[in-house]
């Protein structure tokens, strides 16, 4: 199976994949995406030719955030989705608006506290909250709070096990970063394909 973005993202490539192939050079050895987003361009890359050396990077922390955790802990993401998945089902359409709100203020106080071991539990909640809010948007309000309401999602697919086992699998050799897109200049060199 090819791996595929694990999150709607806006501005995202999926549909102009055939497109930007036509760009690629015949030979990727060293990769660099600056504004990874969900990653499209990514995975088709790193899928085509098994770059040695790949860095992404993304200013949103949470984001990378969930690449970390789907290269690191997989296992336990699926887990935990599989979870969500299941009480999401078993639920009418106003108790999941509920149960997303209720998820929605559980990510956002993760985000707040900062722990890095509850760094999982707010990936998966990004996975979750990407599913079930409106139109897979990622926007914060100005303290920095998530702040999409729900989508009125009766059967999302919460956890794609395949694609996630497929991702983490293509993301094992991939260096990740948070910053600004000019934090990449000094891992880009004459060698490097840059998306």
């Amino acid at each position: 199976m090819l791996a595929k973005p694990f999150v709607k993202w806006v501005g995202g490539k999926s549909q102009l994949l055939e497109e930007i192939r036509e760009k690629y050079p015949s030979k990727i050895e060293k990769y660099c995406e600056p504004f990874v987003g969900g990653g499209a361009v990514l995975f088709d890359v790193l899928s085509r030719y098994q770059p040695e050396t790949v860095l992404i990077n993304d200013i949103n922390k949470e984001l990378i955030n969930t690449y970390v955790q789907i290269k690191y802990n997989c296992t336990e993401m699926i887990d935990q989705l599989s979870e969500l998945q299941t009480a999401y089902k078993s639920h009418s359409l106003e108790e999941n608006k509920a149960f997303f709100y209720v998820k929605r203020t559980r990510y956002n106080e993760l985000k707040v506290n900062g722990n890095d071991a509850e760094n999982l539990e707010k990936a998966v909640l990004f996975i979750f909250l990407n599913k079930t809010c409106f139109n897979g948007l990622y926007r914060v309000n100005s303290k920095g709070m998530f702040n999409v309401p729900f989508n009125n999602a009766k059967n999302p697919l919460l956890c794609d096990k395949d694609n996630l086992l497929a991702c983490s699998k293509l993301l094992q050799n991939v260096e990740m970063q948070i910053g600004d897109y000019k934090e990449c200049i000094n891992f880009i060199d004459k060698e490097t394909f840059v998306y």
